[in-house]
């Protein structure tokens, strides 16, 4: 399979809102969040900005959706945002933004040496396709893992919720086995967890 560029993931956040740097431009351009101990500046959309300088107050809780671009080592976080919510309020969080679709899970990837040699690598562009193809790229997130103990069935693979473990993937299947497990309206037809699932080419 020809590799290509990595595909745009996005990866959420929380922290608290510290306030607007200082532009002589755009006063709202640039939120302040503390995560943990480190305090990061946050580009904010322009559709946010007035928005979020209107309902934001020193000290709120937000979620943070930021894009990551790249796989592995080259990986990064681009630090502006689309989408944001507020969580520390009595209601249901206080959304700006695009309404953000539902997680339905997670595909946690070997990217060990081992298996990225063996097919990993990859099978990352197969996955982030056959996501894009099922419209799921923005409710189901690929995460590169060290070492899942299959190295002889190697590359593998975990589809979460579920804990349902699938080797010897053939890329042509994906499509059809990512629908079962997240688009299947039937649950039973799901796996049950902890099952390991060999998809071979056979």
């Amino acid at each position: 399979m020809k590799q290509k560029k990595a595909p745009i993931a996005t990866h959420q956040i929380e922290g608290e809102f510290l306030g607007f740097l200082p532009n002589p431009k755009n006063a709202f351009k640039y939120m302040q969040l503390q995560v943990g101990e480190r305090t990061i500046a946050v580009k904010l959309a322009k559709d946010l900005r007035k928005p979020v300088s209107q309902k934001l107050v020193k000290g709120d809780h937000l979620l943070v959706s930021l894009e990551k671009k790249g796989v592995g080592k080259g990986s990064c976080l681009k630090l502006k945002t689309q989408h944001l919510e507020k969580l520390n309020t009595d209601r249901k969080p206080l959304v700006f933004g695009s309404t953000s679709p539902t997680k339905k899970g997670k595909i946690l990837l070997c990217y060990k040496s081992g298996c990225a040699k063996k097919g990993g690598k990859n099978l990352y562009f197969a996955l982030a396709e056959a996501l894009e193809k099922l419209g799921l790229k923005n409710q189901v997130s690929i995460e590169l893992t060290g070492c899942q103990k299959q190295c002889k069935k190697a590359p593998s693979f975990i589809l979460m919720p579920g804990k349902v473990v699938y080797n010897y993937v053939d890329p042509q299947n994906l499509t059809a086995l990512l629908a079962n497990h997240y688009q299947c309206d039937d649950q039973r037809a799901v796996p049950s967890p902890d099952r390991t699932v060999h998809a071979t080419n056979a």
